[in-house]
């Protein structure tokens, strides 16, 4: 080929890669692991748990800096110093069975964060533990809940008197709960049950407002209940509008929580975006509505290869001043029963381009297993996983989205260290400059 036709196909290339590079922004996450489970095969503990599967992010002590609490231990902000069996009787739990879900809320409404628990083989039910103020008392444990088949809790103001309600997703309706919420009040016992219907009390559950009339929805795996004018006091309005499809329809495994409300497409109309819990895939709902009114939702796959999708969580992480999906895999949720369990674990964000789903990765890491091991391998330093659980936060106060998870594999961090390319820092060598090290001169000894 001649040069210059040569250079005419390269042209467009070059300046190709350098509007991408002017115009790409690829945020950088960088991994930090808080703490991991210990290496103990013969007491059942390997490098994939037991341990917590989600934490809570906050400032536990007062002092400014964001902490972690993760089952019985918190970790105090910025440098993670390890506080142990900081709830009353912590020191007797089963970290293979006493931990789901966590976040924080002020029960008491004492100005103090508490934090809320669900379990469903231990304590079978909703606790909540209270903050005393003070790092020398433990923190007391009540439970208020009582459910055998208990998934997890997803809070939000469902009442619309702007404190936190909760959302109570249990896995199975066997114990005949019913769906169920409870009410945030401003005296003892603090939080109030109501039951609005048995319908859809299955494995997964949302908040939202569906139907654009700003109050939030309960939302199920087989339909939506409407929120109605008094939440506490009117009834539930059920509208069987859809039924989620897994990929292996006869598994029918459930949705993970929280199932996401938001406008996908960009039409004024809520979506619902959603992951496969206990199988393959991650898609969303997308609704439409008739010259009529009739709603109808419309099932969009988004991904089918890969797995236990059983935490979502909404965040602009790339800075373009729109929220993007972070999420990833939950490891052995069942022990390794569920499909593709023993596939490679990972972080994803996606960029959500008017209902095109952009994946990006943010860590992925294939399992360290060495079957004539039967797994008793040295714990890896990096394999995160997302439990069931995503906290997003800015822990080291830079105007940037962190990502928080704890799962099967330990508790990890994840700093937002800016966009690709890096920015410059201290501890960097300035750009255009060339590295200067001391010359070291060795003298080489004889041999005898």
């Amino acid at each position: 080929m001649p040069a210059s036709r040569s250079f005419l196909v390269l042209v467009p290339v070059v300046g190709l890669l350098m509007a991408a590079m002017v115009h790409a922004k690829e945020p950088v996450y960088v991994p930090v692991k808080i703490d991991g489970p210990a290496h103990d095969p013969p007491g059942g503990s390997w490098w994939f748990g037991p341990f917590p599967e989600s934490c809570s992010v906050f400032d536990v002590d007062g002092d400014g800096d964001l902490d972690i609490t993760c089952g019985r231990n918190w970790y105090e902000g910025p440098d993670w110093q390890k506080h142990e069996m900081y709830i009353e009787g912590s020191d007797q739990w089963s970290l293979e069975h006493d931990h789901c879900l966590e976040h924080p809320l002020d029960v008491n409404k004492d100005g103090k964060m508490d934090v809320v628990f669900s379990n469903c083989q231990i304590v079978k039910g909703v606790a909540w533990f209270e903050n005393p103020g003070n790092s020398d008392t433990k923190w007391k444990y009540t439970k208020f809940h009582h459910s055998a088949s208990i998934e997890g809790i997803i809070p939000g103001d469902i009442d619309g008197d702007g404190d936190t309600d909760l959302a109570i997703d249990h896995w199975t309706p066997k114990d005949n709960k019913g769906v169920t919420w409870y009410e945030h009040i401003d005296e003892a016992p603090w939080l109030v049950e109501h039951v609005i219907g048995q319908v859809g009390d299955t494995h997964g559950r949302g908040l939202g407002d569906l139907n654009g009339d700003g109050r939030l929805d309960i939302i199920t795996d087989r339909g939506w209940y409407e929120n109605p004018v008094n939440a506490a006091t009117d009834p539930w309005t059920f509208h069987d509008d859809y039924r989620m499809k897994i990929i292996d329809a006869p598994r029918m495994t459930g949705p993970a929580g929280p199932i996401l409300v938001l406008d996908i497409d960009g039409d004024g109309l809520n979506d619902l975006l959603v992951g496969t819990a206990h199988d393959y895939g991650l898609f969303w709902l997308q609704q439409s509505r008739s010259e009529s009114g009739e709603r109808s939702f419309t099932h969009r796959w988004i991904e089918k290869d890969f797995s236990q999708f059983h935490a979502l969580a909404m965040a602009d992480v790339n800075g373009d001043g729109k929220a993007d999906l972070v999420t990833g895999k939950r490891l052995f949720p069942h022990n390794g029963g569920d499909p593709g369990a023993y596939e490679p674990l990972f972080m994803f964000w996606y960029d959500l381009q008017g209902g095109r789903f952009e994946r990006h990765v943010i860590s992925y890491n294939h399992l360290q297993w060495y079957p004539w091991q039967k797994n008793r391998n040295l714990p890896p330093q990096y394999a995160p996983c997302a439990g069931m659980k995503v906290d997003i936060a800015d822990l080291d106060k830079d105007g940037r989205p962190d990502i928080v998870i704890a799962g099967r594999t330990g508790l990890y961090a994840f700093y937002h260290r800016g966009f690709s390319p890096a920015e410059p820092s201290e501890h960097r060598i300035p750009r255009g400059q060339d590295a200067s090290f001391p010359k070291v001169e060795i003298t080489l000894q004889p041999t005898p």
